[in-house]
């Protein structure tokens, strides 16, 4: 088996971070010196951990060139319903919309935001400001994200898949980090077998986001040919069923009814010790070397997702559709400005999450991002995510619980998403 370096946390981020980490890069004006009289930008953000450090750029950006960045903060499911309502009605009430990457197929196809290229004609993507397979790019006919399509908004916060694990117990058992899930079902089998810790921990609650790591580490897809306009579920499939019977295998490692554990509770297992490795993005570092709640901080290595085929969990940020011009050239100086290096630096020291490849850290989660910035995969970005995930959460959990077969689950997923892209105006 070939020798993986291990990446070990060298020290804790100055700011704790769960689900995001933000700022990043883009080609741009000269930023805060075109919106006009705007002396204040609202920017439509959610309650997350990183929200006190996003506040820290907002302000830096407030000193560098006078114009106020006012956050207003929604929960998570309120952000969405916030900003589809202001789209909707034509409300300007925010200047930038911050958007979950599962919710960008549905504003980029509603033109909710405003193309960047409309925004400056000289627009071009910043080499290292990471794509994150095109997270922040529409085409059109495809109705799909795409690495050549038009930029509609950029990506601010680099939560991806990585690989975390217990360098403590990989030394014990002599363990190697794993390049392969078969590698990662083996050494989790020699921590039980040891008596020392669970093998792996699945998030079989929501299951549809890991699992797809391991759809494309097969060969699959989701399906038939997306950017062709093929939307055939591809459940049927041996690589999907390939990538099931994976999947059941990490969970048969780990602690029983994977059906109830999401992220906070696979987590929680990390720190509290009893779990030898698991997938979890890339924030996730944070709570797991914070000492004051974690008993296995220092203990953590992080590496590049074994399979090679890390999947995106981004936020970006993008320009309201009717703004009055001022106010549109005015965000898109500052989502300008918060996409550059400094910003993103200024992020990096704060403990946020890179989505540069020039900031540098000694974070290890940061370095796992910059190394995986080309083999990235993207997420659920469709228009019809939600109806999707109704059918395919519920479905892979029960099969990693064992109420369903491999067989039931298929036929669930394969006629559940036929039903899903027909209703959503794809042809399938």
């Amino acid at each position: 088996m070939m020798k993986t370096p291990m990446l070990v946390r060298l020290a804790p981020p100055l700011a704790a971070l769960l689900a995001g980490g933000v700022l990043t890069a883009c080609g741009g004006g000269d930023e805060g010196s075109s919106g006009g009289d705007v002396t204040e930008i609202v920017v439509a953000t959610a309650e997350t951990p990183w929200l006190d450090s996003y506040q820290q750029i907002a302000d830096l950006y407030q000193q560098e060139t006078g114009v106020t960045v006012t956050l207003r903060t929604f929960p998570f499911d309120g952000l969405l319903t916030q900003e589809a309502n202001a789209a909707q009605t034509g409300s300007d009430a925010f200047d930038v919309f911050q958007l979950n990457e599962q919710w960008v197929g549905q504003f980029y196809d509603n033109r909710w935001v405003q193309p960047l290229e409309d925004l400056d004609g000289d627009f071009a993507w910043d080499d290292e400001l990471i794509e994150f397979d095109g997270v922040g790019r529409w085409d059109e006919e495809a109705r799909t994200t795409s690495t050549d399509g038009t930029p509609y908004s950029l990506p601010i916060n680099g939560n991806i898949h990585e690989f975390m694990y217990r360098t403590d117990l990989y030394d014990q058992l002599g363990l190697e980090v794993p390049t392969t899930w078969d590698e990662v079902v083996a050494n989790g089998r020699a921590a039980r077998d040891a008596g020392v810790a669970d093998g792996y921990v699945v998030r079989g609650q929501t299951p549809t986001y890991d699992f797809s790591a391991l759809l494309f580490a097969a060969g699959g897809s989701w399906f038939a040919d997306e950017a062709a306009g093929d939307w055939t579920p591809q459940a049927e499939s041996p690589e999907f069923r390939q990538a099931l019977e994976q999947f059941k295998a990490l969970a048969d490692v780990g602690p029983d009814a994977p059906q109830t554990i999401a992220q906070a509770e696979a987590t929680s297992l990390m720190q509290g010790g009893s779990v030898l490795q698991a997938t979890l993005v890339s924030a996730v570092a944070a709570p797991l070397e914070d000492e004051g709640s974690s008993t296995v901080a220092g203990q953590i290595g992080y590496s590049v997702l074994p399979g090679g085929t890390p999947v995106s969990g981004v936020w970006t940020v993008g320009v309201p559709t009717g703004l009055p011009d001022d106010r549109s050239q005015a965000a898109y100086d500052f989502i300008s400005w918060l996409t550059s290096r400094e910003a993103m630096q200024q992020w990096a020291d704060a403990g946020g999450i890179t989505t540069r490849t020039d900031v540098t850290s000694d974070r290890p989660e940061l370095q796992v991002v910059i190394d995986s910035a080309d083999l990235i995969h993207g997420g659920l970005r469709y228009t019809f995510t939600p109806a999707m995930l109704e059918v395919t959460d519920p479905a892979i959990g029960q099969y990693l619980a064992g109420t369903y077969t491999l067989d039931e689950t298929v036929t669930t997923i394969q006629e559940g998403l036929a039903r899903v892209v027909d209703d959503a105006g794809f042809v399938s």
